[in-house]
C-alpha cells in the first residue's frame, strides 16, 4: 500500500513539474520571439536539459535564465518600473562549496534602451536637449546590447541555520566581480556613429530558489551591474558639456527567471534511492523498502522495521510482537502470556528453578540446584521419605533421626569409678568415700541400675594371696554400698588378682594404680 501511494505522489509531482516548466518556457519563447533563429534554437536545446540544481552530491550545475534589464543614469531612472521590457538571456554555471556558499559564473546578454522625454535631456526642458539641432524633437536617448560576465559568491539561507537545505523556498544573496561591455548608439552617436564601451564591473543582488524536487529548481534573481563608469548611456562630463551632468556611474538592474541542471550523480551507498547526505539509515540492506529518510519502513511504528518485525502490523517489543507479561517472550510463543516466565519453559514461571513450571510443581519451594522428579519434588532414591539432598544414605532406606541412614544398635553407657587401696589392705580409705557416695547417688536415683565391682592387686605376692586379696577388696566396696541402703542383689563382685594391670608393676607409682577396685554401672 505504501509503495502504491508513493508512486502516485511521484506521478503527481512530475505532472506539476511539467506544468511549471511549460509556463516558464512559454515566457521564454514570448521574450525570444524577435531574436535570431540561432539564438532561439540554442535556447530550446539548452532548456531541454536545464531543469535541475546542484547539491552536495551533485556539485556542478548549469542554468538558463531569461532577463529584463532596467537602466539608471544621467538620462533618468527606470529601476522598479515595469513599463518597458528589455529582453535578455544569460547562462550560469555553479559549483557547490558548502551548505552556505556556492560559487557562480554568469555570462549574459541584454538589450537596453532609454529615452529622456521630460528630464534634463528632454526636448523643451531648457536643458541640454534644446541645443542638439534636428534631433531635438526626440529628446536624448540611447539603446544597445549589454554583455556581462562575472564570477560571484552565492550566500544561501537554506544552510541549516535559517532554513533546511531541502527547503522549498530558499532565499539567497549573491555578489561578485566581472566585466561589462556595451555596443550602443545614443543621440550623440547618431551623428558620430556607434560606440563600444567595456569596463570592470561589480554585481550584487538577491533571489529566491524554488525547489520543486530533489533536482528541479526555478530561480528568480534581481541584481545590479555597476560598470564603474558613466559613459554607457553616451553622457558623461567629457562627452557632454553641461553643468548638471551627474558624476554617478551608470547602473543596470537586471531581473532574471530561469532553471538549472545538476550534472552529477548522487551518492547512494545502500542503493535505496535516497542520497547519502539525506539518508538517515545509510546502511539499509539491499531490497528493503525505505521511507523518505532512507530508513526501513516500520508500518506499526514500534521501532522495529518491517523486514525484521515478526508482527509488522501490531506494535510490539519482542522482535516486533506484543509481550503482555514483559518476560521478553512474544505472546504468540508464550504458553503463559499473562505471567512472566522462562524461554526454556515456553514463557511459564518456575519459582524454585527446578525445571518444572509452577502450575505442575507439587513442591514449589524446592531449594535451588536440588534434583527433582517429574512432579517437581526432590528425588528420594531409596524411598525412605527423606530426599536425597538430605539423606546421608540415599541408596539405603533409613530413618529421619539418623539423617536417612538405617538405625544403629545402641552402645551401652556406663558410669565408672575406681577405688584405690593401700598395699596388702582391703579396707576403704577415707579419701575414696566421695567416689562411693557418687555411685550410691546414681543407684538411688534409678533403682533399676545394677553395679559390677572388680577387684585387682599389684604383682607383689603369690597368685593365690593376690586372688583372695582382690576378692576382699571387691567385697569391701559392696559392703559399704549395702551399708548405705543399696540392695545387695543389685551388686555383683569379682576378683582378678594381679591380672589386667593398668600401669607397670616395676615402680611404686605403677603398683599403686594397680591396687584398685573398679565399679561399673550400665546406665543404658
Amino acid at each position: 500500500m505504501y509503495n502504491f501511494i508513493t508512486k502516485k505522489m511521484l506521478l503527481l509531482h512530475k505532472l506539476l513539474c511539467v506544468y511549471i516548466l511549460h509556463t516558464v518556457y512559454s515566457f521564454l519563447l514570448k521574450m525570444l520571439y524577435d531574436m535570431k533563429k540561432g539564438y532561439l534554437l540554442f535556447v530550446l536545446l539548452f532548456a531541454y536539459a536545464s531543469v535541475f540544481a546542484q547539491t552536495k552530491d551533485n556539485k556542478w550545475s548549469v542554468g538558463l535564465h531569461a532577463n529584463s534589464t532596467h537602466y539608471k543614469g544621467d538620462l533618468g531612472n527606470e529601476f522598479l518600473k515595469f513599463n518597458d521590457f528589455d529582453p535578455g538571456l544569460s547562462l550560469s554555471a555553479g559549483y557547490y562549496l558548502s551548505a552556505t556558499f556556492d560559487i557562480m559564473a554568469k555570462l549574459g546578454w541584454s538589450h537596453v534602451d532609454f529615452l529622456d522625454k521630460d528630464g534634463t535631456y528632454g526636448f523643451n526642458q531648457k536643458g541640454y536637449a534644446d541645443g542638439i539641432g534636428f534631433y531635438k524633437q526626440q529628446g536624448w536617448s540611447f539603446n544597445g546590447n549589454l554583455w556581462n560576465i562575472s564570477t560571484n559568491l552565492k550566500l544561501k539561507l537554506n544552510n541549516g541555520w535559517f532554513l533546511k537545505e531541502e527547503a522549498t523556498v530558499a532565499p539567497f544573496f549573491i555578489g561578485g566581480v566581472g566585466l561589462t561591455r556595451i555596443k550602443q548608439i545614443s543621440t550623440r552617436e547618431k551623428i558620430y556613429g556607434e560606440k563600444t564601451h567595456s569596463n570592470f564591473a561589480l554585481y550584487y543582488g538577491a533571489g529566491i530558489n524554488f525547489r520543486l524536487s530533489e533536482r528541479l529548481n526555478i530561480v528568480f534573481e534581481a541584481g545590479i551591474y555597476n560598470p564603474m563608469t558613466d559613459v554607457y548611456d553616451g553622457i558623461d562630463e567629457e562627452t557632454v558639456t553641461y553643468e548638471n551632468v551627474s558624476e554617478d556611474n551608470d547602473k543596470f538592474l537586471q531581473y532574471s527567471l530561469g532553471v538549472s541542471y545538476n550534472l552529477g550523480k548522487k551518492k547512494d551507498a545502500d542503493e535505496d534511492g535516497i542520497a547519502d547526505r539525506k539518508d538517515k539509515c545509510p546502511n539499509t540492506p539491499a531490497g528493503v523498502a525505505v521511507d523518505e529518510d532512507g530508513c526501513p519502513i516500520d508500518t506499526d511504528g514500534d521501532g522495529i522495521p518491517d523486514y525484521q518485525d515478526q508482527c509488522p502490523n501490531v506494535p510490539g517489543t519482542v522482535l516486533g510482537c506484543p509481550d503482555r507479561d514483559g518476560d521478553n517472550i512474544a505472546d504468540k510463543n508464550d504458553k503463559c502470556p499473562d505471567v512472566k516466565g522462562l524461554e526454556a519453559l515456553d514463557g511459564c514461571p518456575d519459582s524454585d528453578g527446578d525445571g518444572v513450571i509452577d502450575s505442575e510443581d507439587k513442591c514449589p519451594d524446592t531449594p535451588k540446584r536440588v534434583r527433582v522428579d517429574s512432579k517437581g519434588c526432590p528425588v528420594d532414591s531409596d524411598g525412605d521419605g527423606i530426599a536425597n539432598y538430605l539423606d546421608k544414605c540415599p541408596t539405603v532406606a533409613g530413618i529421619a533421626s539418623n539423617n536417612g541412614c538405617p538405625k544403629k544398635a545402641e552402645q551401652p553407657v556406663y558410669f565408672d569409678r575406681v577405688i584405690y587401696f593401700n598395699f596388702g589392705k582391703n579396707y576403704v580409705r577415707r579419701a575414696e568415700i566421695k567416689k562411693l557416695n557418687e555411685v550410691i547417688t546414681q543407684m538411688q536415683e534409678n533403682t533399676t541400675l545394677s553395679a559390677n565391682v572388680s577387684g585387682y592387686t599389684d604383682s607383689i605376692g603369690s597368685d593365690g594371696i593376690n586372688q583372695r586379696l582382690s576378692e576382699r577388696r571387691a567385697n569391701a566396696v559392696k559392703k559399704y554400698l549395702v551399708s548405705k541402703g543399696i540392695d545387695a542383689n543389685r551388686i555383683s563382685t569379682v576378683g582378678y588378682g594381679e591380672n589386667s594391670p593398668v600401669a607397670t608393676n616395676a615402680t611404686p607409682a605403677g603398683r599403686a594404680e594397680n591396687r584398685r577396685a573398679e565399679i561399673r554401672i550400665r546406665i543404658k
